[in-house]
């Protein structure tokens, strides 16, 4: 689905349901998405990932590559500044290459914003907001994501980012990650912590202008022309004064990202395991077809590592992020996995 078709789907899911849930506002004209054809994006980055960093010594013969972990607030400390010289991803590029000279590994840039903002964005509207993630403790302070003013920054943000990057064969993706609070999950809204909640609606958050901020996220990185996207999805929490989620919004917004970016938009999720969690959200991620990739749960979550990759393998993933204490895992079982995925990942 293309263009206004899909954005007519999405509106009408949204607004299914109960009525206390905002539908997704219709962009303006000048907003409409534009997707591109796949010709001139890098390959997709395929095999399998160290989601921390380089793999260990003796790994990166069976590893698709790594992610690199980048706070907003250390590559842009000033407001709507210039993009910091040997940042991170600057020395993941470096490292990549003394990994590997063919070209064959790549690497995922995953962005932080929420927590991870710098204090002038988190500022921008009024007073930063303290959250707590309700999951793992992890907690901060987050900007007003679903502003205007934000958005804008982070559309900067991303500007300067592409023009720096978006040439660069090694950054193949890199996550969209506007409207998150604590992890770069968008969907995500700390939904069983009351006082983040709580938080959150006092500084004017709404479910509207949420759903608005999540189409203005992926509309931002239409400056990608060479690259991936990674979004990352998750049943949508609703945060309206109740405690419920919309897994039928996040089915929507996948389609809503590819009507915008195409085969820029890399469907993805960060916490499989089996049994599956979501089965029908991932039945939709699959129905779409690829790119596809997934990072899965902590080993002490994760139940059967192996299974989880076999799994997803089998709903089209190009590559998946492993957990920490992947060794566990013979390096020929490895072997074996990255191989499938980067099977998939060509075609």
């Amino acid at each position: 689905m293309r263009g206004a078709g899909a954005l007519l789907l999405l509106v009408l899911i949204a607004g299914c349901g109960s009525s206390s849930v905002a539908a997704v506002p219709t962009l303006s004209p000048s907003m409409q998405p534009s997707p591109t054809a796949g010709a001139g994006l890098k390959p997709a980055l395929g095999g399998l990932l160290d989601r921390d960093g380089p793999p260990p010594t003796g790994y990166a013969a069976v590893m698709g590559g790594f992610v690199v972990n980048v706070f907003w607030a250390d590559i842009q400390p000033e407001p709507n500044g210039a993009i910091r010289a040997n940042n991170a991803i600057d020395q993941a590029v470096t490292t990549l290459r003394s990994l590997d000279t063919s070209g064959r590994m790549g690497l995922k840039v995953r962005l932080f914003a929420g927590i991870h903002a710098p204090e002038w964005a988190k500022s921008l509207g009024g007073a930063p907001i303290s959250i707590t993630d309700p999951v793992t403790g992890a907690s901060g302070t987050v900007g007003r994501f679903w502003s205007p003013e934000f958005g804008a920054a982070y559309s900067d943000l991303m500007t300067k980012l592409s023009a720096q990057y978006d040439s660069v064969p090694a950054v193949r993706e890199i996550t969209i990650s506007r409207c998150t609070t604590a992890y770069a999950e968008p969907f995500i809204r700390d939904a069983a912590n009351s006082v983040a909640v709580s938080n959150l609606l006092a500084a004017g958050f709404t479910v509207a202008a949420d759903k608005q901020c999540h189409q203005d996220e992926v509309i931002a990185h239409e400056v990608w022309a060479h690259t991936r996207s990674d979004l990352s999805f998750n049943p949508y929490q609703v945060i309206d004064g109740s405690a419920r989620s919309d897994e039928r919004y996040t089915e929507a917004m996948m389609d809503f990202c590819r009507s915008t970016l195409g085969q820029r938009c890399v469907l993805a999720n960060n916490s499989l395991r089996v049994p599956l969690q979501f089965p029908q959200m991932y039945d939709h991620i699959h129905a779409l077809g690829p790119p596809i990739a997934f990072q899965t749960a902590v080993m002490a979550k994760v139940g059967d590592l192996a299974g989880t990759i076999d799994t997803a393998i089998g709903l089209g993933a190009a590559s998946v992020e492993l957990p920490a204490g992947f060794e566990s895992l013979s390096i020929n079982a490895l072997g074996a996995f990255n191989s499938s995925l980067a099977a998939q990942a060509a075609t």
